[in-house]
């Protein structure tokens, strides 16, 4: 079976580094792309984006805060399957990434490079989260006492 072939618009865009895509494994997969200021790593397969240390301060921020409230109930148990068994190495420096749930969002964060991986969607689903927590931050931290 033949391999889908990213659009030549995108593969103009920049291949001046080679990094696989931890979600589809495609080596060549991942291009550079504008976001706002910043310059990402974008998957033209499977639409994820990765954003190396820096590129995306205000998740790691909100991941922070929200990784800070402990609430006295049970988590439940929600991961959906396609991440239950997603181990994914860093496209930054090929270490184990690991998962974590923001809001409705699973994303995948490098503990060596602190890159974050994110699947297609996640970023809006994220984003979400960032305006409820940033709204709601002092009525979590009142529930987590």
């Amino acid at each position: 079976m033949l391999e889908p072939q990213p659009p030549k618009s995108l593969v103009k865009e920049s291949m001046t580094h080679h990094r696989p895509c931890p979600r589809c494994g495609n080596e060549v997969a991942l291009v550079g792309r504008e976001y706002g200021e910043e310059r990402v790593d974008f998957c033209v397969y499977c639409h994820g984006v990765y954003f190396d240390k820096g590129e995306l301060e205000g998740l790691i921020e909100l991941m922070s805060d929200f990784n800070s409230v402990k609430l006295d109930e049970p988590e439940l148990a929600n991961q959906p399957p396609v991440e239950e068994n997603f181990n994914p190495p860093c496209p930054g420096c090929q270490k184990i990434m690991k998962t974590d749930q923001v809001g409705t969002a699973w994303i995948n964060q490098c503990l060596t490079c602190e890159g974050i991986w994110l699947d297609q969607g996640e970023l809006t689903a994220i984003r979400g989260a960032q305006l409820i927590i940033r709204e709601n931050l002092n009525l979590f931290l009142r529930l987590s006492q």
